[in-house]
């Protein structure tokens, strides 16, 4: 089996409040929260999970881009523009952007997340403040041209490489589960945000079932060789836990 490197492109770090991490937090104590895509990288590959969200829509929602997740893959030797897999662990605004940066790729997406957004429930408030409805229609077009694998729960996409729904934070939430030479790392993207989050069995606010999450978590800590190979979707700790090969990346599980 080969075994891959994992690095995380921080494309944006922000002050937020634990209200928006923690499910009925009452702490009133500010806190950081890392944006990332991530990159699986083998011998003869690269493949992409998330694609962040773009200039303009970092612009219409009061947000910033530190960088342009793109230029942050470039760094590390990817060029957007050769890439032929992308995962999306689902479709919220901040996840699902830059699509255009990978005119080559195919996408994989859980086939619940695709049913949802193009749902009845899609247009209620709650859940259409998350997403970009260009992103949604992007996806579909994605689908009608082929570019688009749905999946239905659990599937080795690569050697190596599975994703497996969870739910919880979305209806169609999926991680990824990587190989790696250190043992079995999990890409959880939202389905855990933080390390407290798992490690204290706290869901976040931004959830679509509670039950399920909970369930995700357990899932993660199954899958992953230890809780240390857990890979969090907003934490800026992962900085203090892995090297870094260049400013606002790091390099998890290299070698």
């Amino acid at each position: 089996m080969e075994y891959y490197k994992i690095f995380a492109i921080e494309y944006e770090r922000r002050q937020a409040l634990s209200t928006e991490i923690f499910l009925r937090s009452m702490d009133p104590e500010p806190m950081f929260m890392s944006y990332y895509i991530w990159a699986i990288v083998g011998a003869n590959t690269a493949v992409i999970v998330d694609t962040g969200y773009t200039k303009e829509t970092a612009l219409s929602r009061g947000r910033k881009q530190q960088r342009c997740p793109g230029e942050g893959l470039k760094l590390i030797g990817i060029q957007p523009d050769e890439v032929e897999q992308v995962i999306i662990t689902h479709f919220h605004w901040d996840h699902l952007g830059n699509r255009a940066l990978f005119p080559r790729a195919t996408f994989y997406a859980q086939e619940k997340e695709m049913a949802f957004w193009t749902g009845r429930y899609a247009s209620v408030p709650i859940f259409r403040e998350v997403i970009e409805p260009d992103d949604i229609v992007g996806m579909v077009r994605l689908n009608l041209s082929g570019h688009l694998t749905l999946i239905d729960g659990s599937r080795e996409l690569f050697p190596g490489i599975s994703v497996h729904w969870v739910g919880g934070h979305t209806p169609g939430m999926q991680i990824v589960e990587v190989a790696t030479a250190g043992g079995t790392a999990v890409i959880a993207s939202d389905a855990v945000k933080t390390y407290r989050n798992l490690t204290e069995n706290i869901p976040d606010p931004y959830v679509n079932d509670i039950s399920e999450m909970i369930d995700g978590y357990e899932l993660v800590r199954n899958l992953a060789e230890n809780e240390s190979l857990v890979f969090p979707g907003h934490d800026p700790e992962v900085f203090n836990r892995f090297g870094s090969p260049a400013e606002g990346i790091v390099g998890l599980l290299q070698g």
